[in-house]
């Protein structure tokens, strides 16, 4: 499971909602007159007690659960300004209660642990919360026992109706989360017809990030409402070849950016954290005259329009071309060895595959990307190209009869991306290939590639 820091959960829903609603709380609170400040505050419990807040990507509930501790700590604020010296009773309302629940937090996951953990959360924040209220009214709150709450659902959200369970309410008030990301390569069968069917096959959509099908998806829901959505994303929805892509398809549907956070590294709370760089989204699904917000690390800038390259200016795309403008020679992809690293050799693996033989220097190529350019590193990888099983049966490193303490660990375990997943050593028919084979015999130009995250 995902676990997302507080912090950067205040980074999706305070210019979301809660800025204006700790505005609201302290404008109150400066009010002279208690009678008019206690009629004020009573009916700011009943609005936070109104909005109904959708994480179509729960996870484990870290979105849902600090949302419901933000809005009780807003509320313990009014609650303890309403009773003042007054104790138990405001004196022109009646008694105290508490009035944000957790039935306002709707989840939908796919992880069927990850939901029970959601529901879970959401009880224990709730009966912490509970707890510091008891303190302000001197009395002790009901807590136990636990009510039924089913309002986290399990299933696939990009094929589920994401209304379903409101009840009486009429739509989400807020849609909010950290959806996954998962690039055009790595994505599962399913989950690229999951974007084809929301998309409607839509030209350019098969290279798209699987996050776009939340866009979409919060986009049908969000139509003919107020609703207001803001989700974490990997950053290249808002650069290169995706842009046109998708956000010619979500603009059809009246996206407007509300605010954005521009490209920030994405640290995650879980053991092995997830350091990945994102942007924030703020949008409705209908156009505003409202002025926008564009955070830049530390900076903030007011603007009237921002675009889907999260710029200051209007909706002008970059299309892609195959072909040059110009008679320079073709840019390509070089070799493309995606197989988690299992055809990849280290320093120390190539040494050895040369001192069980000199021969076997035909068996490896140097294996150069961005970092090796960029750090004159020397790296290099299994080139099995035109290698026939008789040819590699003269290394027993190579070909995994060796023990196994023995072989090249990079290729113990085939990959299962890869051509190798059919062939688990000792290999059998042909030697496994890269994913790309790119190499030519002439020369070329290598260019690393460029992070946007450098230059921001």
């Amino acid at each position: 499971m995902h676990y997302t820091s507080i912090e950067n959960i205040h980074k999706v829903i305070d210019p979301l909602f809660l800025d204006a609603l700790r505005a609201e709380l302290n404008g109150i609170l400066e009010l002279p007159v208690p009678r008019q400040r206690n009629a004020r505050l009573r009916a700011f419990q009943e609005k936070l007690a109104a909005p109904a807040f959708l994480d179509p990507a729960c996870g484990s509930g870290n979105f849902l659960t600090e949302t419901y501790l933000s809005l009780r700590r807003l509320e313990n604020e009014a609650i303890a300004a309403l009773i003042g010296p007054q104790s138990l009773l405001d004196l022109e309302g009646g008694e105290i209660r508490v009035k944000v629940s957790i039935a306002q937090f709707y989840g939908i996951e796919i992880n069927d642990f990850a939901v029970s953990v959601a529901r879970t959360a959401l009880w224990i924040a709730e009966s912490q919360m509970l707890a510091q209220t008891a303190v302000l009214l001197h009395r002790d709150l009901d807590f136990l026992p636990l009510k039924s709450y089913d309002n986290i659902r399990e299933g696939n959200a990009l094929r589920m109706d994401w209304a379903e369970g409101l009840g009486s309410r009429k739509c989400f008030d807020y849609i909010i989360g950290n959806p996954p990301f998962i690039g055009k390569k790595e994505q599962t069968r399913e989950q690229k017809n999951d974007l084809l069917s929301l998309f409607n096959h839509a030209k350019g959509i098969g290279n798209v990030d699987y996050v776009a099908g939340w866009y979409k998806k919060a986009l049908e829901t969000m139509r003919g409402t107020t609703t207001q959505a803001a989700f974490v994303s990997t950053n290249s929805i808002t650069q290169g070849e995706q842009v046109p892509a998708l956000w010619k398809e979500l603009l059809k549907d009246g996206i407007d950016i509300l605010f954005a956070h521009r490209n920030f590294r994405w640290d995650s709370e879980s053991t092995e954290k997830a350091h990945v760089h994102c942007v924030i989204i703020g949008f409705a699904a209908t156009p505003t005259n409202t002025p926008k917000r564009l955070y830049d690390g530390p900076r903030v800038k007011v603007v009237s329009t921002i675009n889907p390259y999260l710029l200051d200016g209007s909706s002008v795309f970059i299309d892609k071309h195959d072909k040059p403008i110009s008679p320079v020679p073709e840019m390509m992809y070089g070799s493309m060895p995606i197989d988690d690293g299992h055809l990849i050799l280290s320093f120390e693996d190539h040494a050895a595959l040369l001192a069980e033989s000199p021969a076997n220097a035909r068996f490896a190529r140097k294996y150069v990307g961005g970092i090796e350019i960029i750090n004159n590193r020397p790296r290099w990888c299994l080139w099995l190209d035109g290698i026939s099983p008789r040819d590699l049966r003269q290394s027993p490193l190579c070909h995994g009869t060796h023990p196994p303490d023995q072989r090249l660990p990079r290729i113990q375990r085939p990959s299962a991306n890869c051509e190798a997943r059919r062939h688990s050593p000792p290999f059998r028919g042909n030697p496994p290939a890269h994913n790309r084979n790119a190499c030519r015999s002439e020369s070329f130009l290598r260019t690393p590639p460029l992070h946007s995250h450098r230059f921001c």
